[in-house]
């Protein structure tokens, strides 16, 4: 045995010097061994003899295009190109392109000095010329096009995230490039095509630091505007709601309070740990702080995007084990209006509907876990109604008194009414399917 282990010891260590690329000792070759198709060996063969055989494959990390060879119609011609990226052996990573000619590919173009990791390729068609291609590098962003056989740089730029969405509405996908500033927040910058050139927006600071973000995608109000929709937690448990839109070439930033009417303009009392941001972006915003960590979504599904305002009289406080409700608001362009009244349980991920006129009424608190949410009468501190999730391996004995109002693929969700029938706070069993709604 011992003797087996020394000759794989010596195949191992002799392959690691044999040039083969095949066999590199780098960690991601190792993680991902080149087997190749008939047409990447091709590739590989034609990189050879240009390159020589000293040199690591690279692989995007995340997305649809995770090979070192991705095959697509860079120039628009009608024939597809091959990019390679690869590394020789230092800390940068290069492309080249390659076209096929009769049976074999021939490389007809490189480009070196791209530093880090490849995190992400993507395409996206930002005008009528064709598709771009953008590529999220370790630390930063870059928008190409590939003409007349050379890969011309349009954009690069420091980037912490990215997402290529059509936020003007216009037909044609823009890139979102967020990326640290040095006072901990995020600046976003918007790469779009005005029909003849790539132009980039002045960035805008939003208020939370990258790694805080929780939720970002595009959809519209009910008003028909693009909105690219982003929350955040910008303290420990205070959470913010903004929207980003491109307007006249420009990025321009939303917050709540720019739909939302508010009659008290700052709260009168400031005290008990309450936070106060004075100037700025806040002043009436901060009312539209919260406690809870919701996100914008079609909540209705009327194909529109809600965005979520919690119900309280003060500015947002420190994290407390208090839950509080929710109102989901759509904007039509005039004023907006209620669609939505519940809470929201993201621990066992899910939200649950109650009247609105529960908010003044009403207080809801997590039972002898985050499993079980309890309602209780404000005054009376009468409880009303039970909410309850079950893995479906426990035993369910203890909720035979209780109502099963849905289900998922692991846990039961069950409710209990407390409420007498003719009580203002009685809601018919048989109706609480509909007041779950699943992350």
């Amino acid at each position: 045995m011992k003797k087996l282990f020394m000759l794989f010891a010596i195949l191992a260590l002799s392959l690691s010097f044999s040039g083969c690329t095949f066999f590199e000792t780098d960690t991601e070759a190792l993680m991902r061994p080149p087997v190749f198709t008939e047409e990447q060996e091709k590739l590989n063969k034609a990189l050879t003899e240009v390159i020589g055989e000293s040199y690591v494959l690279k692989y995007p990390q995340t997305g649809e295009m995770n090979s070192a060879f991705i095959f697509k119609d860079l120039d628009n011609d009608g024939t597809e190109e091959a990019m390679a990226f690869y590394s020789l052996l230092d800390d940068s990573t290069r492309i080249n392109i390659l076209k096929k000619e009769g049976e074999n590919w021939v490389s007809v173009y490189e480009a070196a000095g791209f530093y880090g990791e490849i995190e992400k390729v993507e395409f996206a068609e930002m005008d009528e010329k064709g598709e771009a291609i953008i590529i999220k590098w370790e630390q930063e962003a870059g928008i190409y096009r590939y003409e007349s056989e050379r890969l011309e740089s349009l954009y690069r730029a420091s980037c912490e995230g990215m997402d290529i969405v059509d936020i003007n509405g216009d037909g044609f996908e823009d890139v979102v490039v967020l990326s640290g500033n040095p006072i901990g927040k995020t600046n976003v910058n918007i790469a779009y095509s005005n029909g003849k050139d790539l132009c980039i927006t002045e960035s805008i600071s939003i208020n939370a630091g990258y790694d805080n973000i929780y939720s970002k995608h595009v959809g519209k109000l009910s008003d028909g505007e693009t909105f690219y929709f982003i929350d955040s937690e910008i303290y420990e448990g205070v959470y913010l709601t903004e929207m980003v839109a491109l307007e006249e070439d420009r990025a321009k930033r939303y917050f709540a309070a720019d739909f939302v009417e508010y009659e008290d303009e700052e709260p009168e009392d400031e005290s008990d740990g309450v936070i106060v941001i004075v100037g700025g972006d806040y002043g009436k915003r901060g009312i539209f702080l919260r406690n809870t960590k919701a996100e914008c979504m079609d909540i209705n599904n009327d194909g529109f995007v809600e965005f979520p305002v919690e119900y309280r009289e003060d500015y947002a406080q420190d994290a407390s084990d208090d839950i509080f409700f929710i109102q989901y608001m759509s904007y039509d362009g005039i004023e907006a209006e209620t669609v939505w009244n519940g809470i929201v349980n993201n621990e066992e991920g899910y939200l649950f509907s109650v009247p609105e006129s529960w908010n003044e009424k009403v207080t809801v608190s997590f039972g002898t876990s985050t499993e079980e949410l309890v309602f209780k009468e404000t005054r009376s501190g009468k409880v009303i109604l039970e909410v309850c999730s079950v893995m479906k391996s426990d035993y369910q004995d203890k909720y035979e008194d209780y109502i099963l109002s849905a289900e998922d693929e692991t846990k039961n969700y069950y409710v209990k009414v407390f409420a007498e029938p003719e009580s203002e706070f009685y809601i018919v069993p048989e109706t609480f399917e509909k007041n779950f709604i699943f992350k």
